[in-house]
């Protein structure tokens, strides 16, 4: 006969499926977008929906999958502790078993905290996949979240003549109605993502390449906080402060320190 009626256990059973279906491809989605400093900078989409997105579905799918198996839990309870009882009394025929499993259990806790072989290299892949989305220097902004500042702002940050930046802009047809707006509204405003409003004005960024600079930690974390600079590779980096790479050379090296011009400074750092 067919079966009428609402079936609580196999609602909350679909919902659990449901939402631990939307976890792991959201999971899988958040292992390789860009960095949130790119994505936002360069108005990053995948199927119509940016990292925040994806982002909020996949805690909100967590919140979902935990409350439908609190449910199941509950409307299976005498059946589940009927089955644990039974499976307790076998698994102490499979000692050795048991065992291995529960420190194979410890092992993934603790190697994904302290970040040893192999779990290093899951890690190692997702960094590689969120990086590689960077093509060229222009995905990286000039500063975290520079997105988020005015235009006015913006100029000040990057030592730009406000003047000219808001003449350039308008100039290439960029609206907008006052410099105190936000550069994503700007770049929202004239369907343009915040990098390429920021590529119309960058060349009235000061070259500071002919002087020699000579950074204190005060000035470093002036310049370079919020930047993602330590994802940076060695020749990115001194083509942006303008340092000839013979003299970083000389000066790394009397500190003992040997870096590839294509390694990160985070990996650098994490070897010395």
């Amino acid at each position: 006969m067919k079966q009428k009626g609402f079936h609580g256990r196999s609602l909350t059973s679909l919902i659990s499926l449901m939402s631990f279906l939307i976890m792991t491809v959201t999971g899988l989605v958040l292992y390789f977008v860009p960095q949130g400093r790119v994505a936002y900078w360069v108005n990053w989409k995948l199927l119509g929906l940016t990292k925040t997105d994806w982002g909020n579905i996949h805690i909100v799918s967590s919140i979902v999958f935990a409350i439908a198996a609190g449910f199941h839990l509950y409307l299976n309870w005498k059946p589940l502790m009927n089955y644990l009882a039974g499976k307790i009394e076998g698994a102490l025929k499979y000692r050795k078993e048991v065992a291995v499993s529960t420190v194979l259990g410890i092992f993934v806790i603790v190697g994904s905290v302290f970040l040893v072989p192999p779990f290093n290299y899951v890690i190692d892949l997702s960094e590689y996949l969120k990086s590689a989305w960077v093509k060229n220097k222009d995905y990286e902004p000039p500063f975290g979240h520079a997105e988020e500042v005015s235009l006015k702002i913006l100029a000040k940050k990057m030592d730009i003549d406000l003047e000219k930046a808001v003449a350039e802009l308008r100039a290439n047809g960029v609206r907008f109605d006052s410099e105190n707006e936000k550069l994503k509204d700007i770049a929202m405003m004239n369907g343009m993502t915040p990098m390429d409003v920021y590529v119309v004005i960058k060349k009235f960024v000061p070259d500071y390449s002919g002087e020699l600079m000579i950074f204190t930690s005060e000035l470093v974390e002036e310049k370079f906080a919020g930047t993602g600079i330590g994802r940076k590779e060695l020749s990115w980096l001194l083509d942006d402060i303008g340092i000839d790479k013979s003299i970083a050379r000389q000066r790394l090296l009397k500190s003992n320190i040997a870096i590839a011009d294509d390694e990160t400074l985070k990996k650098a750092a994490e070897r010395y």
